[in-house]
């Protein structure tokens, strides 16, 4: 995570990145919306999403850097009050966390052939009794993504129900950044890393 800062000309405050919120100016302690978003291989991203264009002078840069072979990251996931890092090489070799960012009940899920990270809500509604219900991911022997709950089998990188009683069923997909661990920690020092049970 590099610490940037912008200048935001209309208002003339200074904005930190890793924590999208005014520092100086006008807006101070204003904070921006983050919005899901993914880091993959451009080939993976262009095998997803076969009508995207990039900036040529970029496309350079994102292949050294983006799908580099760095593993050494976490994958940071901030919800209201709390945060959680995720080390890249352990999501990478378990595949699918079950896990809580304070109250919300998430799911990692990294396929480490195509280094495509997402991260969702485990929650849906269900649609029979219109209830929120929590689910709880695993590969099965297939290695097909499927829910221990209803075992409808999902996509990963779309997070959409494919088959089984959810089939069509989209979970919410969850902002998360990529930093060093030092750096994650200095932007939330309450975080929390994730051990593995």
């Amino acid at each position: 995570m590099r610490a940037m800062t912008w200048w935001d000309h209309q208002t003339e405050s200074i904005w930190s990145q890793p924590w999208g919120a005014a520092m100086a100016g006008t807006l101070k302690g204003t904070a921006l919306t983050l919005i899901p978003a993914s880091i993959a291989p451009w080939e993976t991203w262009l095998a997803e999403h076969p009508d995207s264009t990039v900036l040529t002078n970029f496309l350079n840069r994102i292949n050294g850097i983006v799908h580099g072979t760095r593993d050494d990251f976490v994958i940071g996931v901030a919800l209201e009050d709390s945060a959680v890092a995720y080390d890249f090489k352990a999501a990478a070799e378990a595949r699918v966390i079950n896990d809580a960012v304070g109250l919300h009940p998430v799911v990692v899920f990294v396929d480490p052939e195509t280094r495509d990270i997402q991260v969702y809500l485990r929650r849906v509604s269900d649609p029979e009794s219109e209830q929120q219900i929590e689910l709880t991911f695993e590969l099965d022997p297939s290695g097909r993504l499927v829910d221990a709950e209803t075992d409808s089998a999902w996509n990963g990188s779309r997070g959409v129900a494919t088959e089984g009683a959810l089939q069509g069923e989209a979970l919410q997909q969850i902002p998360w950044v990529s930093a060093f661990d030092w750096a994650w920690q200095d932007f939330f020092p309450h975080t929390t890393f994730y051990r593995d049970g």
